[in-house]
């Protein structure tokens, strides 16, 4: 098709130049006759471009210009793709309308930046809770508004889409924000901010009640098994009261676990996640939280052996990191034959220091697996109280690893056994050798 466009064009030029030939054939003058031809056609090409270049300038919705040849189906392929492109623009901006109307409709506060971090839109919920007034602050630098130094921190780190940083309301100092970043396109950003005042409200209300009833249960449990001690003392002379009175000094010894677990959740929930200043030696925390648990009434008479390193220090709590390896390591002997060996083992990687329990014991049936952290969450609730545990060890576990950057990880294989893991960060790994001596330092 264009060549044929094309080939029409070039015989209308030698049909111009051979009637120019002709005539100056005629006339005695072939090369004026030829140039003045030459001249006129070149002469018309150009005010054919002009008129085309006068209707591409208006960039209305006018028709182009009407012309003859070759210029006329250049003048049609214009229009069409003119009309195209309009088409295109006109279904964008609908589809942009759309989207801007969507994210308008959130109660989120939505904030639209380009890659220099300037404003470029925002929804009336932005508006609302972060002062920013729309379109007057078009342009501006969002950090002139969110001024947080852990928003600012959060913005620069280039963080993953999926993190958040709690920050006050700029407008409300007594309103607390999740803020969370998405990164598209060619470093533009959309910061999501989310109002958890009342979230973190009914958060608090959960932690105090957990507190302040496991505090109130205290004293009334304290009194019952100073009684149940006293009456097992004349147990001897009423034997058909032995077995409730052992009855009732078992449930009231796990109550007291149960509550001495809850009080150390709400303690935990209740601390900033923030570095330890305080060195702990893991292979002589390690060696201590074993034999412990070989003195322990289910570590009676079994076999745990453990893999260490000589010397390897992190900063951490030492408290908090013996309840998770004690926790860990008193589950597996509790679900695994007595028979068989647990592995304790503390291993360096690249990436940190491992701290992995392997038993051969019954293991875990994959659908479990991801709830096992939770509260009160058992895999067999049916033989809850055969075990003794409380239902809070490995939340425990999940709470303390969260305030040393690690994550508990857990494999298992039904009748095969389990393995309980997680890693120190390596940036918790100090290369000091001598801790009395890196203690003291700290303490100066």
């Amino acid at each position: 098709m264009k060549q044929r466009h094309w080939t029409k064009e070039l015989s209308r030029i030698l049909i111009l130049l051979a009637i120019g030939g002709l005539i100056g054939l005629v006339s005695g003058y072939l090369w004026l006759s030829l140039f003045l031809f030459a001249g006129a056609y070149i002469g018309w090409s150009l005010w054919q471009l002009k008129r085309i270049d006068d209707w591409l300038r208006r960039n209305d919705d006018s028709h182009p210009p009407e012309t003859i040849g070759f210029w006329g189906i250049v003048c049609d392929r214009l229009f069409y793709f003119q009309r195209k492109h309009q088409r295109a623009k006109a279904q964008l901006r609908h589809e942009l309308d759309q989207f801007q109307n969507s994210l308008s409709s959130l109660s989120e506060a939505v904030v639209l930046v380009d890659e220099q971090g300037l404003i470029a839109w925002c929804n009336a919920s932005a508006q609302r809770n972060l002062g920013l007034r729309f379109p007057s602050d078009e342009g501006q630098s969002i950090l002139n508004f969110l001024r947080d130094p852990s928003f600012i921190a959060f913005y620069e780190s280039e963080g993953k889409d999926n993190e958040q940083v709690q920050i006050a309301a700029p407008v409300d100092n007594d309103r607390m924000l999740a803020v969370q970043i998405s990164h598209f396109g060619d470093g533009n950003r959309l910061i999501f901010a989310r109002d958890i005042t009342e979230i973190q409200r009914l958060e608090q209300m959960r932690l105090d009640f957990v507190s302040n009833v496991s505090h109130e249960l205290r004293t009334p449990l304290t009194v019952l098994m100073g009684y149940i001690e006293n009456f097992e003392q004349f147990s001897a002379e009423l034997p058909r009261m032995a077995a409730p009175l052992q009855q009732m000094s078992q449930h009231a010894l796990r109550m007291e676990s149960l509550l001495r677990d809850l009080l150390e959740l709400s303690r935990l929930d209740t601390l900033p996640h923030e570095m330890h200043n305080t060195v702990v030696s893991m292979p002589r925390l390690v060696q201590m939280v074993c034999d412990e648990a070989r003195l322990s009434s289910v570590g009676a008479g079994r076999q745990i052996v453990m893999t260490a390193p000589e010397e390897l220090i992190i900063f951490g709590k030492q408290s908090e990191l013996h309840i998770a390896m004690l926790n860990l390591i008193i589950n597996a002997l509790k679900y695994s034959p007595a028979d068989t060996i647990v592995e304790v083992a503390l291993l360096q990687l690249d990436t940190g220091l491992e701290f992995s329990v392997l038993d051969h014991g019954v293991g875990i049936d994959l659908l479990h697996i991801p709830r096992l952290t939770e509260r009160f969450y058992r895999v067999d609730p049916s033989r809850a109280n055969d075990r003794g545990g409380t239902g809070l060890g490995l939340a425990l576990v999940k709470r303390v690893l969260s305030h040393h950057d690690a994550e508990l990880v857990v494999s298992s294989q039904l009748g095969k056994g389990s393995r309980f893991s997680f890693v120190i960060p390596a940036h918790r790994i100090t290369q000091a050798v001598n801790i009395d001596q890196l203690s003291r330092q700290l303490q100066q």
